[in-house]
């Protein structure tokens, strides 16, 4: 029995190191800190209860309040204002919604670094420790009260506007805040910023973290079938953000909406917001792999260095054996046969096909298609189609 009972000892013990082996293999970038341990023990675990509740407190109370005060015709008001749809709604609900994409997204790409493994073994305990550091960030207590100080900062600048009576028809009455503008300042848009910026922090540890991992030594190789030397996973992890994209874009199209009701936005106008809107997605993806897209940039310019001067002896030593000499001769040459260098070619052919840029249109479609598509519905409505199409062709080949 004794001898039972150690052995089951030994298997638990077993287990748990393996659980705690695979747990380290991942990041785990939305688990832990204070605001997760709150949502927990209010019950609000599970994200899609707590994006509902977060959407009735910041969409739905201030709808209860205007038909309360002003019946039908102050909630027609707040149904009509794309802006709180889309920050009130649509925002927390998706931004939510997001974090279980966004971190398992990451999570992916960090087990396969280490489990591939692309590490060298030199570099493994720096990895770790690296990995360490950015759960700490993640789950730090400082980070969200600073998320928090950022929300309370934009909401306090919102609540300046609406005691000069700055605001939708909905959220002022005679010139004073309503009780719904009131709520809505101080309850909906701190929610929305705080939301944000915390996924906005999230990804700041990500950027950190692929800052980390491109000191490190990695075991690429220029011939991968990739094209980027065997890093070209870590391009794909943009689509876990597609959420994220559409209720960042959502706010901005209710803005630009709001503008194209009271002002004549021209054609080319709205292009230039949309294209330039796309470029600031596209960084904002692209910005953080650039650490580990020079380990491949430097992998492409070595290999073919090295790859160029084998191939140069060995196509020098076959112009000797087929002409008796060099057509420019190198006196320091030698009687170099080049035997051994016949294999640098398939190198050299695959360091001219690699590519350092991770990001490019083929992953990165999956947060731009979502990231566009707020914009166009807004254009739809205030643009002529004939005008249009044109400005999709033209956003499509960018």
């Amino acid at each position: 029995m004794k001898n039972d009972g150690g052995g089951g000892a030994d298997r638990s013990m077993i287990e748990e190191r393996w659980m705690a082996h695979v747990e380290d293999d991942r990041l785990r970038i939305m688990h832990g800190g204070p605001f997760y341990e709150l949502m927990g023990r209010l019950g609000l675990g599970r994200r899609g209860w707590r994006a509902f509740v977060l959407a009735s407190l910041s969409w739905g109370m201030p709808m209860l309040l205007l038909l309360a005060a002003r019946g039908g015709y102050g909630a027609g008001l707040f149904l009509h204002d794309w802006g709180a749809w889309a920050k009130f709604l649509v925002a927390p609900v998706l931004l939510t919604l997001a974090e279980k994409p966004i971190g398992l997204s990451l999570d992916k790409c960090v087990s396969l670094l280490l489990r591939i493994p692309l590490m060298a073994g030199q570099s493994v305990p720096d990895a770790r420790k690296a990995l360490r550091d950015a759960r700490a960030r993640a789950t730090g207590l400082l980070p969200e009260l600073a998320c928090l100080l950022v929300a309370m900062g934009a909401s306090a600048f919102n609540a300046s506007n609406l005691l000069n009576g700055i605001g939708p028809t909905w959220a002022v009455l005679d010139g004073m805040p309503s009780l719904a503008g009131i709520w809505s300042v101080s309850v909906g848009n701190t929610l929305y910023w705080f939301l944000l910026t915390r996924l906005v922090w999230k990804h700041v540890v990500w950027w950190r973290l692929l800052a980390a991992i491109g000191r490190c030594h990695l075991r690429l190789a220029v011939t991968h079938p990739d094209g980027h030397g065997g890093l070209g996973f870590l391009g794909y992890y943009p689509a876990g953000s597609a959420l994220f994209t559409l209720a960042t874009s959502s706010v901005l199209a209710a803005g630009v909406g709001h503008v194209m009701e009271h002002q004549t936005v021209t054609p080319t106008l709205f292009t230039s917001v949309c294209a330039g809107w796309l470029v600031i997605v596209a960084l904002y993806f692209a910005l953080p792999l650039v650490p580990v897209e020079f380990q491949v940039a430097r992998l492409k310019r070595e290999a073919m260095q090295l790859s160029l001067a084998k191939l140069t002896d060995a196509e020098r030593a076959a112009e000797r054996k087929a002409l008796g000499e060099s057509v420019f001769e190198d006196e320091a040459e030698g009687e170099f046969q080049g035997s051994e260098s016949g294999d640098a070619k398939p190198i050299y052919l695959a360091s001219t096909k690699t590519s350092a840029l991770l990001v490019n249109k083929a992953n990165i479609f999956p947060v731009l298609f979502p990231a566009l598509l707020p914009l166009l519905l807004v254009g739809a409505s205030h643009l002529p189609y004939s005008e249009l199409g044109p400005i999709v062709k033209r956003l499509l080949f960018l």
